[in-house]
């Protein structure tokens, strides 16, 4: 630990001290219980059978995923992974510092269906799975030094209530916060910046609640602060009344400011403190904030601090791939590092809220979020049990939060915004996701949608808007439901914030853009509807568009790269995602930058080389028995698609490696960003050739007879070498080569080391050809918290829970470890595969400072 972090432990510490009696968050995420009991159904009166079966868990947890894949009771679109009724139970002590404090329980996220009790009181019922609640347990607690019982249950009998796999059980944080009768809600402060440059102006509205017996006279200090110093301060005297939530407001100057931008993601905090009229400090809070200005502008594009930006993004699902959705920060954060590292510069979170610390980590990296709130509104759309789209799952199990929209969307999406309001990296609210699917009016007054296998609009745009409206109007007989909703949901958030533009992800803009739906939306995003942007930039001049889902192919960037007036491109998907998919043994989605365990694709390699300015080469194989492309006579390359409405989201047949039967004709494909190629196999030069001359799909291509030994490609600019690739025969396996991304932890329970294991022959060359069962061998320091492959069939696991083994995949596989509480010193991980061959590697694991 450097001196700069001790002193900054040393402060945290002291000012514990100076601040004694204010507000306590606790972690609550230890010492769990957890029960799946056969045939419990949940009620509002808790009754539990003594014979229930416990286990010991700690949060975050999801138990689908730790159930394992399988086909009874499970669908498709969830990823062939269960649900049914869960329970969690934690005992607590009434201690000596709840003495004269408010007690709350805040869950970040329960999926779903979940009802909470205390001492069998029960507090509540929440049906969304994505938004954070709390309660009061004050006047249930029983005396000082008397047990105290949490109980939740989480009725996910829905198993297919979603599109995509969601998991379930309290996969999220949870937390015991200790509160004065003077205190600041959570996400009580609201910080904003109306006036951004060298001299700013920063803005704060604070939220006070007083839950004491009269009016209370409060001073407010704020404290802004910068690089751990504090650079400017206001305070004032308000009266806050009995039992209300008071709104305070206060403005500061800050001069010599630095700006949040995408390369240099400065961050400030402000420091709250709620001092009572007798001097004592009731409450103190932190928020971090940044200081910039976005716009988007219907001819100019995205603007942020006043410079043009295009948005380089890609949607994500909220799921970790073998984590399940258990919500682990390490996880995520190398998820988003993988991410910025190809040149993606922005998330949409497809399609719910997803954890704080997405934000808090995109925050800090300079990464832009459309931020969405939901997937349907009033009506469900349909989910399927077997094959994708098949829409064969019945009402009973697939609908979900569409029973309670109208009584908890509001409440919902306003405690989403709230959440995240103090997050510089939000730049869009989004209120929905191809939402004119539930309303068949809308498709069937459009020729080129037809449902979910026409998402994609490959013919001339619809230009033809009278006889459309025509049409519309004749359908929904006058009253349409959507575009009310639309507007319902836009004004919920404007009651919240109106310091950033709302938008959705729309399907059927020939339509939309008629209906009244786009009429309340700051900004549209498109759907796969590429082919309208240039068209609806003519007819509504005055709306900025965005992507806001599109196929990972070279069109759909070619399709804004020098549009100056489309903002940019949310890509499905920056990882492969589990559910949306089937048949059996399918899993997840196979169409994305990075694979289930983080495994660079072709697809991300490609993009790399479009929106990275890095010089890069890379090489992938196939034979050209095997390719959509064809090389002719002349020695170009001609491309037949394969048949089928889910190819425009696949990606061409490649592999990565170079050993095939001699003399086969194999395609060697070069994605770069280099003016020109030359490729050489064994030393041999087999040509240069220009990606000007492969621009239709930006794919330099050779046709090579196989002979074994190395292919070497050279990015070049005349004479000067930008970059190299290699791809060589790989031989016998010889050893398990261990990738670990720390060699460091502590032992907090929550620190993961993500072990890439591959499979190397002698020269250390991966054989991708040659499967081995890969079991890891661990001491008491670790637990094991996920197991894969990154292969999209099921089947292709082979994953033994009592070995810890799982199969590898193109010659990998990815152990995920989880540091135990109380458990630190050297910890030696072996793998054990296939003949013996075998690794290791040596992590050191601490015990964290205390503050």
């Amino acid at each position: 630990m450097t001196i700069k972090n001790i002193i900054t432990v040393l402060t945290i510490f002291l000012s514990g001290f100076c601040y004694a009696g204010t507000s306590t968050k606790v972690d609550f995420n230890f010492d769990w219980k957890f029960s799946k009991p056969a045939g419990f159904v949940p009620q509002d009166t808790l009754f539990l059978s003594p014979d229930i079966k416990w286990e010991d868990v700690c949060l975050p947890h999801d138990w689908s995923i730790s159930e394992g894949y399988t086909k009874t009771q499970t669908a498709g679109s969830n990823g062939f992974l269960p649900g049914g009724v869960g329970i969690y139970m934690k005992n607590f002590l009434t201690s000596d510092d709840m003495n004269g404090k408010k007690v709350f329980i805040h869950f970040e996220g329960v999926y779903n269906n979940s009802k909470v009790w205390i001492n069998g009181h029960l507090l509540g019922f929440r049906p969304n799975g994505y938004v954070g609640f709390e309660y009061e347990l004050t006047q249930y607690l029983k005396p000082k030094g008397s047990m105290n019982t949490i109980t939740v249950c989480v009725d996910r009998r829905a198993y297919a209530d979603s599109r995509w796999y969601v998991g379930a059980g309290i996969y999220r944080n949870v937390s015991l916060i200790l509160r004065n009768e003077l205190y600041i809600p959570s996400d009580g402060i609201f910080v904003t910046t109306p006036q951004v440059g060298n001299r700013s102006m920063v803005n704060v509205v604070c939220e006070v609640k007083n839950a004491g017996t009269g009016v209370k006279g409060v001073t407010v200090k704020h404290e802004v602060v910068y690089d751990g110093k504090t650079i400017a301060s206001v305070s004032d005297d308000f009266v806050a009344l009995k039992g209300d939530f008071n709104e305070f407001t206060a403005s500061v100057e800050l001069e010599n400011c630095h700006l949040w931008s995408l390369e240099t993601p400065s961050m400030y905090e402000l420091h709250t403190t709620l001092i009572a009229s007798d001097g004592y400090v009731m409450d103190k809070k932190t928020t971090k904030f940044g200081i910039r200005n976005i716009k988007f502008d219907a001819d100019e594009g995205f603007l942020l601090n006043g410079k043009s930006v295009k948005i380089k993004g890609v949607n994500i699902h909220h799921d970790l791939g073998c984590m399940g959705v258990a919500a682990y920060d390490d996880a995520l954060l190398r998820r988003l590092l993988k991410l910025r590292s190809i040149g993606c510069n922005a998330i949409r979170t497809a399609h719910n809220p997803h954890s704080e610390s997405l934000l808090e980590m995109c925050d800090s990296l300079g990464l832009l979020v459309m931020n969405e709130f939901i997937d349907e509104w009033k009506v469900a759309k349909k989910k399927w049990i077997t094959e994708r789209a098949k829409e064969d799952a019945p009402d009973s199990i697939s609908i979900g939060y569409t029973r309670y929209f109208d009584t908890h969307a509001e409440h919902d999406l306003k405690s989403f915004i709230r959440r995240d309001r103090n997050h510089p990296c939000v730049i869009l609210w989004s209120i929905g996701n191809e939402i004119e699917w539930t309303y068949p009016y809308y498709w069937a007054s459009s020729k080129d949608n037809k449902g979910f296998k026409g998402l994609i609009h490959t013919g001339d745009p619809e230009t033809d808007n009278k006889s459309i409206l025509k049409e519309f109007n004749r359908l929904s007989g006058g009253k349409d439901d959507l575009a009310e909703t639309a507007a319902v949901l836009a004004g919920w958030v404007k009651d919240v914030d109106t310091t950033r533009p709302v938008s959705s992800g729309v399907v059927v803009p020939s339509v939309s853009r008629l209906s009244g739906y786009t009429d309340v939306l700051d900004v549209v995003g498109y759907n796969y509807k590429d082919k309208y942007y240039e068209i609806d930039h003519k007819l509504y001049p005055y709306q900025p568009i965005i992507g806001s889902e599109n196929v990972g192919q070279l069109f759909e960037w070619t399709a804004v790269a020098d549009k100056k007036y489309i903002a940019g491109i949310f890509v499905w998907t920056g990882f492969d995602y589990l559910g949306e998919n089937g048949p059996w043994p399918a899993r997840g989605g196979d169409c994305s930058f990075f694979d289930f365990v983080g495994n660079k694709t072709a697809r991300g390699h490609f993009f790399e080389c479009l929106w990275k300015d890095t010089p890069k080469t890379h090489i992938v194989t196939i034979p050209e028995k095997e390719s959509e492309f064809k090389m002719d006579a002349d020695g170009s390359f001609t491309y037949t698609p394969r048949p089928g409405w889910i190819r425009r989201w696949e990606w061409y047949d490649t592999r990565d490696k170079w050993k095939y039967r001699r003399d086969e004709d194999i395609l060697v494909q070069v994605y770069t960003n280099a003016p020109e190629v030359e490729l050489f196999l064994n030393g041999k030069s087999l040509g240069t050739k220009k990606r000007s001359d492969f621009m239709e799909h930006n794919i330099l291509m050779w046709k090579v007879a196989y002979k074994e030994g190395t292919l070497l490609a050279v990015g070049k600019d005349g004479d000067r070498i930008l970059s190299k690739d290699t791809l060589s025969t790989s031989g016998k396996p010889c050893r398990l080569a261990l990738n670990c991304d720390r060699k460091t932890a502590t032992d907090n329970g929550y620190d993961l080391i993500h072990v890439e294991v591959s499979i190397e022959d002698k020269k250390g060359n991966t054989v991708v050809d040659i499967p081995s069962d890969v079991r890891i061998i661990l001491d008491d320091k670790f637990e094991l918290a996920g197991l894969d492959n990154g292969s999209p069939s099921i089947e292709d696991l082979n994953i033994n829970v009592i070995n810890n083994s799982v199969r590898t995949y193109n010659g990998k596989c990815l152990f995920v470890l989880r540091t135990i509480r109380g458990k630190k010193g050297t910890s030696f991980v072996k793998v054990v595969g296939d003949g013996g061959i075998q690794g290791r590697c040596k992590i050191l694991i601490s015990h964290p400072i205390s503050h």
